[in-house]
């Protein structure tokens, strides 16, 4: 049964465009250029987009739907009732973490004056919009007439107290009465044994909260916190250190990032064009191709312009992610220029320029076409992700990747065109001038013989037959790599390296992480980075204030709905991240105790029935300035009749890392399904939580597709069903490594590392695709002959192409971005796990599938009739080929190796060609040997 008849078409269609190419490479030469110049023209709308909602938090979430409810019941006034525990988005603000320089004590009266003085200067700062100058006054957020400031009433208190009043944590009772958390405020505290007062503190916190409720009041917030962070850059004391932040401080910071990477990107293009020139240049000045190293990185880059301009074009945002595309990119371009020239080196010198491309593009096209098919579907599936900064940078990437092999198909291959015509008429690569063969200047200085003599027809004999010299690392591979890695003890030992490689892949999937922390989306050196360590440093023990809103018209008259209230709001109190009953804000208990204390002193008051219940709330209890912050938790009908809706809110407690983050909204959510009434549990950082419940989910959603995906498109285009399997397995093999090592590397399973796996798709089809299917077509009877024969063939290719990834993307090693760390981290581990195993894994297991199993049926059959499988059904060995893989398996162990002929001497008939070997046979043909 034939399983290459696309594989069949494909080159066909491919030799004949080859062809094409060769009678025509100007358009195919000028074209290119012109829509890559018309093309790049889009950057100029690039415009970076850091929002980190907008591109880290995924669309579906359910923090979204949840907002929208509380948005819809409780809408924030933050011009005059403005609750910092009631927030429905984090809003404008400005924060600072003060902490000692001396013994470590912020209250200290010392560090307290300088806190109160900075507290000063930071609301003093006035921001001119036009001519008109707005100071923090002018702007804050309000509660009851009054400017809310984190922090600022217990920096008040602590300055003020005297001997007889005390600092509680994590509440501090006033003299009027009432008392103030302190919680949020101070970090970092020691306790006198056995009570609650504070003893030290190694941190104090002040919050800044301005208005952004209408687009006028945030433009002029924003420009007031430009102010700040002007200010604060310059802000020096002897007595405290601030790290401070700012609402916009992330966004800025990670759009600052993208300005830093960018020139490391030169670094790259420098050494990838380095590395492919020293790559594509021989001794031999004809047919060394230095040029084509640098338009094959050229043509690359082409593909990076032109993705991001027409991307930019059609109105797709450009965000940092997309930054680290050009590095893979250039990579991946690279990685097919090789291709094209493998193929070209193995044609007939002899042949017209024409003919060699013809069978160029047979061959090599073949495989890049496989290759861009696998990358760009993996990339495709990649885009339809809920996450907006992996579906962009899937875009983008996609889109290059497309462009990539169309430039090297077009512009690259017109430029072979003319590089072989220069070839074909013996000229030199640097001059294109006739150069003198080595048989022509033997005569002259060896200066002259190695930089000014070539020969096009090297390897050529008197006969016409050509066998294309090898290269030093298939050498190694045929000669010495092959048949070590097949020797028994050496499979032995890959075997149970293999099986501890998987055991600590799998120990490591156990621990992974899920989400990515903010403040690693800024720069390690970036103040946000500084404020955030702080943050989780001294102020982890008092987390959010979770609202817990009931969206039903409840009776709450009703003792027996109280009675339902109350226990609901009990187990939110009681669980794992709760602090308990005496943090939480419950206003139907205040409510409630309020009626008993008061009920024989305010005439009528009592809760008996829905009409007393309504009124004595509205006129005798929110009334009262002490609960007068429950007004914003009632959502009452137009005549204050009716109760629509209403909220409470729990305190949370160490939530100290993204797993706590998780399982707390998970466990809060649990709650709310389960409650009776219609129940929404809400805090702002819920929609970034978010992203730690559905990473994993859409990462295994994707894997599973992609793999499907390429199970069939290795069954339609590799030849051969068992290929399918194979690369499915190494799929799978080479994910989990990658997860699982990941984790062990401190990277976590986010956004960033989550494009890499989908990128781990392609990648993985790329190594294991070819090796298996050289081995399956092998009609060899020993399975190390085939192994040895796939790892020759292939070996050399597979390690190119892996050196030039790595090469792409090194420069982001060192990075001062974990964004771009982990991408580097991640990309490593992909190829370097897919290149071992296509060198390793893949030809020791592919062994113990014994003589037989993997071979084409007409071979079987011919095998067990007794006939010796023939040469001529199979293009990738001859008989020469064929006497080397015997010699594999011969018992005698002092065989002749087989020596290949140098590129500049006739082939002595004893000695056996390469699979390169071909009798050209045009007329027109002229040895020289001169």
């Amino acid at each position: 049964m034939a399983y290459d008849c696309v594989d069949k078409v494909i080159s066909r269609g491919f030799a004949a465009y080859g062809g094409f190419l060769a009678r025509h490479p100007i358009p195919f030469l000028v074209l290119p250029l012109l829509l890559a110049g018309g093309l790049g023209a889009g950057m100029y709308f690039m415009a970076s987009d850091s929002s980190v909602e907008g591109l880290y938090t995924p669309d579906n979430g359910r923090g979204k739907t949840e907002r929208a409810v509380v948005q819809q019941h409780f809408p924030l006034n933050d011009s005059d009732a403005f609750q910092t525990s009631r927030l429905v988005s984090f809003g404008r603000s400005a924060s600072v973490i003060v902490t000692s320089k001396g013994n470590g004590d912020v209250l200290s009266t010392s560090v307290l004056q300088e806190v109160l003085s900075l507290y000063n200067n930071i609301s003093a700062l006035e921001a001119q919009v036009s001519e008109t100058n707005y100071t923090f006054a002018d702007l804050c957020a309000e509660w009851q007439s009054q400017c809310v400031v984190g922090g600022y009433h217990l920096l008040n208190f602590t300055l003020e107290k005297n001997e007889n009043t005390t600092i509680g944590y994590p509440w501090t009772d006033l003299p009027v009465g009432t008392r103030l958390f302190s919680g949020a405020a101070l970090g970092g505290i020691t306790l006198k044994s056995g009570t609650e007062e504070v003893s030290t503190a190694a941190a104090f916190k002040l919050s800044f909260y301005l208005r952004s409720d209408n687009s006028e009041d945030d433009k002029l917030s924003e420009e007031w916190e430009k102010v700040f962070l002007s200010y604060m850059d310059n802000f020096e004391s002897d007595i405290i250190e601030v790290s401070r932040t700012s609402s916009q401080s992330l966004e800025e910071e990670l759009s600052a990032l993208t300005a830093r990477i960018i020139p490391r990107f030169s670094i790259t293009f420098t050494v990838l064009i380095t590395f492919s020139i020293f790559s594509c240049m021989m001794l031999d000045m004809v047919r060394t191709k230095p040029w084509l190293g640098m338009l094959g990185v050229l043509s690359a880059g082409m593909a990076v312009v032109s993705s991001m301009g027409l991307c930019l074009y059609c109105g797709v945002r450009f965000t940092s992610v997309v930054a680290s595309m050009p590095f893979l990119i250039v990579g991946i371009g690279v990685d097919d220029m090789f291709i094209m020239l493998a193929a070209w080196r193995k044609t007939h010198p002899g042949g017209s320029v024409e003919e060699r491309m013809r069978e160029t593009y047979a061959e090599a096209a073949v495989s890049i076409t496989i290759t861009t098919i696998t990358d760009g579907l993996a990339f495709g599936i990649g885009a339809i992700t809920v996450f907006p900064a992996i579906r962009i940078f899937c875009i983008y990437t996609g889109v290059a990747v497309l462009f990539d092999y169309f430039f090297q198909i077009t512009f690259f291959g017109a430029c072979m065109v003319y590089v072989g015509r220069r070839e074909k008429g013996n000229r030199h690569a640097a001059t294109c001038m006739r150069a003198a063969t080595p048989h022509e200047a033997r005569d002259r200085s060896g200066c002259y013989r190695l930089f000014c003599t070539g020969n096009t027809m090297a390897g050529v004999n008197e006969k016409g037959e050509f066998s294309g010299s090898d290269h030093a690392i298939m050498t190694f591979f045929k000669d010495y790599f092959g048949p070590f890695i097949t020797k028994t003890w050496v499979k032995v030992i890959v075997m149970v390296v293999f099986a501890g490689y998987l055991g600590c892949a799998m120990w490591g999937c156990l621990q992974l992480r899920e989400g990515i922390r903010l403040s690693n989306l800024a720069a390690d050196d970036s103040y946000v980075v500084s404020y955030n360590n702080k943050d989780d440093q001294y102020f982890t023990s008092y987390g959010a204030k979770i609202s817990v809103s009931f969206t039903d018209e409840l009776e709450y008259w009703n003792t027996t709905v109280q009675d339902q209230i109350e226990n609901i709001l009990i187990q939110f109190e009681e669980t794992e991240f709760s602090s308990g009953k005496n943090e939480s804000e419950s206003w139907l208990r205040d409510y409630l105790d309020f009626v008993d204390q008061f009920s024989g002193v305010i005439p009528g008051l009592n809760a008996s029935s829905k009409a007393s219940f309504i009124t004595n709330l509205r006129d005798h209890f929110l009334s009262n300035p002490i609960f007068k912050r429950y007004e914003l938790d009632i959502e009452f009908n137009q005549n204050h009749t009716e109760i629509l809706a209403s909220r409470f809110l729990a305190q949370t407690k160490e939530i100290t890392d993204s797993v706590r983050e998780k399982e707390m909204v998970i466990k809060m959510r649990e709650l709310a399904d389960q409650s009776p009434f219609n129940t929404t549990v809400y805090h702002p950082s819920f929609i970034f939580y978010d992203q730690y419940i559905a990473i994993l989910p859409n990462t295994l959603q994707n894997l599973g597709i992609a793999t499907a995906t390429m199970f069939v498109v290795a069954l339609v285009l590799v030849p051969h069903p068992v290929c399918s399997i194979w690369v499915t397995l190494s799929i799978a093999s080479i994910c989990t490594g990658v997860v699982g090592y990941m984790t062990l590397w401190d990277v976590n399973l986010d956004a960033i590392s989550m494009i890499n796996i989908i990128m781990c798709i392609g990648f993985s089809v790329d190594f294991s695709a070819h090796i298996t299917y050289a081995f399956v077509s092998c009609k060899e009877d020993s399975s190390n002959a085939r192994a040895v024969f796939a790892l020759y063939t292939l070996g050399m290719p597979i390690l190119q192409g892996s050196l030039s990834t790595i090469l792409g993307v090194a420069a982001l090693s060192t990075a001062p971005s974990y964004i771009f760390r982990t991408f580097f981290k991640t990309m490593f581990l992909v190829i370097l796990l897919g290149a071992l195993h296509g060198l390793v894994v893949l030809p020791v297991l592919l062994t113990f599938l014994g003589p037989g199993v993997c071979r084409e049926h007409q071979v079987i059959r011919e095998s067990q009739s007794g006939q010796h499988s023939s040469p001529v059904g199979n293009d990738l060995i001859d008989d020469n080929m064929r006497a080397w893989l015997d010699s594999l398996n011969s018992p005698q162990k002092n065989i002749r190796k087989l020596e290949h002929p140098s590129s500049d001497r006739y082939m002595d008939n004893s000695e056996l060609p390469s699979s390169s070997q071909q009798t050209y046979t045009n007329p027109s043909f002229q040895p020289d040997y001169k």
